[in-house]
């Protein structure tokens, strides 16, 4: 495929400071899992469109800015001169083992992105942009907005309403989005999806078990199912119960939050151009590596330290490093990933 073209759905995030989470117009990056995605992969070289609703607010205008910065096409993203963008802001701490841990405060009830439901589908930017797709890319995180999302999701995954190329879904397993706490219909969705993306943590919350095999056993109708087993690796399993997997890098950790969208846009990409399973999980690392050096929710590396790491043998792979001073491959040192976000 010489031109692919993804096409990502969900809800874009104002990410601002907890002092200014309900502030008129304050400091601001853009974020909110699907958008992230649609940044990393058009940043990375695909095609890309973001499909979404904006509020007619300053959040609103300058993630379709920062949208268009990164080169993704954003003519079916909606802006509701009358709604409002949602924000959230994030506390850092460490867990009892000393690591970085990010705690996420939302204020997103009722967004623009919110009132999306089944007949945003038929509009007809929308409409062109799913028609176009090789990929189609959502996550568990845009049913949890309201019953007219979980109906949307439906009808992308279960339906394929206006969807010729394929779908992916990334679990993004959000306890707080969830009041009731049952994952029953996130699994329904991803059962639908012909490729699913899990952290191990995820699955064990919601299917019992984080082991690949098992995962694989209790998802059987995606065509790829890949499990991040954070700091660890990552394995893609097929349907026939075959595994590929790719130990992740080692990384100096800044800040955690945005590592699995970034997991997922490289992925994607190395999918949309038809890349063997290993070379995308490389990717999917790679620019997860990359987000864990920042405090904002993407980062890039320079285009040199890609192709290290995409080239490089495994016993190379296994002890390159990621750190805030720079990129270490097979002994050779590259500038450090770059922060982006900022809106």
């Amino acid at each position: 495929m010489t031109n692919p073209w993804i096409a990502c759905l969900g809800e874009p995030l104002a990410l601002v400071s907890a002092a200014d989470l309900d502030a008129p117009a304050p400091p601001m990056h853009a974020g909110g899992a699907e958008a992230n995605v649609a940044s990393g992969v058009a940043t990375l070289g695909t095609s890309t469109a973001f499909l979404s609703r904006v509020g007619g607010d300053a959040e609103g205008a300058r993630i379709l800015a920062h949208l268009r910065a990164h080169g993704v096409d954003v003519a079916a993203v909606e802006t509701d001169p009358a709604g409002f963008t949602g924000r959230y802001a994030k506390t850092e701490g460490v867990d009892a083992d000393g690591e970085p841990v990010t705690a996420s405060t939302y204020r997103r009830a009722g967004s623009a992105a919110a009132a999306m439901g089944t007949d945003f589908l038929a509009h007809p930017a929308v409409a062109a942009a799913l028609q176009r797709a090789a990929i189609v890319h959502t996550s568990g995180i845009t049913p949890a907005l309201s019953p007219s999302c979980a109906e949307l999701a439906l009808a992308l995954l279960r339906d394929r309403t206006g969807i010729a190329g394929t779908v992916t879904f990334d679990v993004n397993w959000r306890e707080q989005l969830w009041p009731g706490g049952d994952p029953a219909f996130v699994i329904r969705l991803a059962r639908y999806a012909d490729v699913v993306l899990v952290g191990s943590d995820e699955a064990e919350r919601v299917l019992g078990t984080g082991d690949p095999a098992a995962v694989r056993a209790l998802l059987p109708e995606p065509r790829t199912v890949v499990v991040k087993d954070g700091a660890l690796r990552a394995v893609a399993v097929s349907r026939a119960g075959e595994q590929v997997s790719v130990p992740a890098l080692s990384v100096e950790v800044v800040e955690p939050v945005g590592a699995g969208d970034s997991f997922a846009a490289g992925f994607l990409h190395g999918l949309a151009h038809d890349e063997d399973v290993r070379t995308c999980l490389r990717r999917g690392h790679a620019g997860a590596a990359a987000t864990l050096t920042v405090r904002a929710d993407f980062a890039t590396l320079p285009p040199a330290a890609m192709t290290a790491l995409l080239t490089c043998t495994d016993e190379q792979w296994a002890t390159a490093y990621v750190g805030t001073g720079g990129v270490q491959v097979g002994g050779e040192t590259y500038p450090a990933p770059r922060e982006s976000g900022a809106a």
